[in-house]
């Protein structure tokens, strides 16, 4: 047994259900940045992210797949293939956890979501359905974590969200921030966060960080001032 879960034994629960909602909380704005790079990247008629090309009747012509033939530019940005390619991996690691979380979560809160087996190629439609779907699973949080057999499906989905954040510059936006008190300097500004394992294993880590004094504790590691 963990050391943690003998002084409490309900602290491994709410440790992973924190983990569980500052991944999801990232994944609307991720899916929108990523998208949003697929549009063409000189744009046309001034720049508006709506400026892409329609079909007869409305809709957006399907830029992850127009696109595929692009990839990084000189200047840095990641458009086309490669932005494509990471729209599609990160949806299908949500579609899949999103199926596998609702076959465990018995009478929930509401309905499952209906969102889309491909993401959309309208940032602002991929962000609404990923909204959605993440706000299913942090609803849903307590009961998942008490799901033995969900352990592959929620590791991957974020693992690559925590790689592909760094990638595209969207930073964690918590629904309820918890700060805590600082051991070093007593003031209430530490916040948690959670890292790639750097033992080369997928999990990651709880790191909490005091923006008053700077000082860093890593749950694999300790304490680094």
């Amino acid at each position: 047994m963990e050391p943690i879960t003998i002084i409490d034994p309900n602290a491994a629960h709410d440790q992973w259900v924190r983990e569980h909602e500052w991944h999801l909380a990232m994944l609307p704005d991720l899916i929108d940045a990523i998208v949003d790079a697929t549009l063409p990247e000189i744009p046309v008629g001034g720049g508006s992210r709506f400026d892409k090309d329609q079909i007869t009747g409305g809709g957006y012509l399907d830029n992850m797949r127009a696109l595929d033939a692009y990839t990084v530019t000189a200047g840095g940005r990641i458009i086309g293939q490669g932005a494509a390619a990471d729209a599609r991996e990160l949806w299908y690691e949500l579609i899949t956890y999103l199926g596998a979380a609702a076959q465990v979560v018995s009478h929930p809160i509401r309905p499952v979501p209906p969102i889309g087996n491909t993401v959309n190629a309208d940032p602002l439609t991929a962000r609404g359905e990923a909204l959605l779907a993440a706000g299913w699973l942090i609803d849903h949080g307590d009961r998942i974590a008490e799901a033995p057999v969900l352990d592959k499906e929620p590791t991957d989905l974020f693992t690559l969200i925590r790689h592909l954040r760094g990638r595209y510059g969207v930073f964690p936006h918590p629904r309820r921030a918890r700060l805590a008190i600082c051991q070093v300097c007593g003031e209430t500004t530490v916040r948690t966060w959670w890292a790639t394992s750097r033992d080369g294993r997928a999990r990651s880590v709880e790191v909490k960080t005091c923006s008053t004094c700077g000082d860093e504790h890593r749950e694999d590691e300790g304490t680094a001032s």
